[in-house]
């Protein structure tokens, strides 16, 4: 066998070595990375990554909440594959993801006595509030270029009032979405009118940090506030129409 094809064959055999090492040892390290930034228990059942195409395959990730909470499930991500602009993490100031699917099982929101929330502390961890000092640059702007979300179950359990609220909403989202740039642009009508029709009430400003916290809040707000003003609006009319006809019962017939 010629020299060449020995070298060759030896750094094929430690390329797929290496690769192996790669899938075995990443969800590990991205686990205990994970944990360390947050607080919170995080497991992942499959990542793979490939860094060369920029393709993401995320299964089984799920999220528990420190002890200090008084529930102990945050979310379930059933499966998130991303095909990722490798070009624009290096050379650009904006990060393009070409596609996003992102399958979530559940989310629990949950607040606790004090006001805090276990969305808001685990978003915290990557502002800077964190267990572990992040970085104070200036985040950078994203695409995605198409967005595909689905969203089974949301449970929401608000403890800073005088009696516990709780409440699951089977929501059942399913939704696309071209050239998102924003949180806030994932409010599509569509997605409002399931969020307005379950009746979620809480503050969401208080529940989930961020642009989009506060958007849920005053777009469910806002939404809450024109479905009571046309049922109000509706019931005017009705009891003006009403009156008419009684009027004109009333009226002594020629």
């Amino acid at each position: 066998m010629r020299r060449s094809t020995k070298v060759c064959l030896a750094l094929g055999g430690l390329f797929a070595a290496l690769s192996l090492v790669w899938m075995v040892c990443l969800p590990r390290i991205v686990e205990r990375e994970l944990r360390t930034t947050t607080g919170f228990d995080v497991r992942v059942a499959v990542l793979k990554v490939d860094p060369f195409t920029g393709r993401v395959v995320v299964a089984g990730l799920t999220a528990k909440n420190p002890p200090t909470y008084p529930l102990a499930d945050f979310f379930v991500l059933r499966e998130l594959r991303a095909d990722v602009n490798v070009l624009s993490w290096f050379f650009s100031d904006q990060f393009v993801i070409n596609e996003l699917d992102v399958d979530t099982s559940e989310i629990a929101l949950v607040r606790q006595h004090d006001g805090k929330s276990n969305a808001g502390e685990f978003m915290s961890a990557f502002s800077g509030g964190g267990h572990r000092t992040a970085s104070t640059h200036k985040p950078r702007r994203f695409l995605v270029k198409k967005l595909h979300i689905r969203l089974e179950k949301l449970y929401v359990a608000d403890y800073t009032g005088m009696a516990t609220d709780k409440k699951t909403y089977q929501l059942n989202i399913d939704q696309t979405y071209t050239d998102v740039t924003d949180p806030r642009e994932l409010l599509v009508p569509g997605v409002v009118r399931t969020l307005y029709s379950f009746g979620l009430h809480h503050d969401f400003a208080k529940l989930l940090p961020g642009p989009l916290g506060q958007a849920l809040a005053d777009t469910v707000g806002g939404a809450a506030h024109v479905g009571t003003a046309l049922k109000a609006a509706v019931q005017k009319a009705g009891e003006s129409l009403k009156g008419t006809i009684d009027k004109l019962e009333q009226s002594p017939k020629p």
